[in-house]
């Protein structure tokens, strides 16, 4: 049989040492190639949802807009009227009530 020398454990202890490394060095990378991986998967879900908003998947149509510019000027048109004739009959009132 051969004796073990204090070289020879020191020698088989560091190549010991380094192959545990090795292997928490490998199982390290696999958990970040991983993360990475989810991430990546992550990040072309929202850019395929930014395409599709940007293609008209979301917000209102430029003909939509049209139509809601129109029927605000509508509205603003029908407050001016009303406002009017609340003013007047207010300044009627008045005049009613003052004699």
């Amino acid at each position: 049989m051969t004796t073990a020398t204090p070289d020879t454990i020191a020698e088989l202890q560091s190549r010991l040492s380094d192959l545990e490394l090795s292997k928490t060095h490998n199982d390290v990378s696999a958990i970040i190639q991983k993360e990475r991986t989810e991430m990546l998967l992550s990040l072309r879900k929202i850019m395929e949802t930014m395409k599709a908003e940007a293609a008209g998947g979301g917000g209102a149509s430029s003909k939509e807009l049209e139509e809601l510019r129109a029927e605000n000027e509508e509205l603003k048109k029908r407050n001016a009227k009303q406002n009017y004739r609340i003013e007047h009959l207010v300044n009627n009132l008045r005049g009613v009530v003052d004699k």
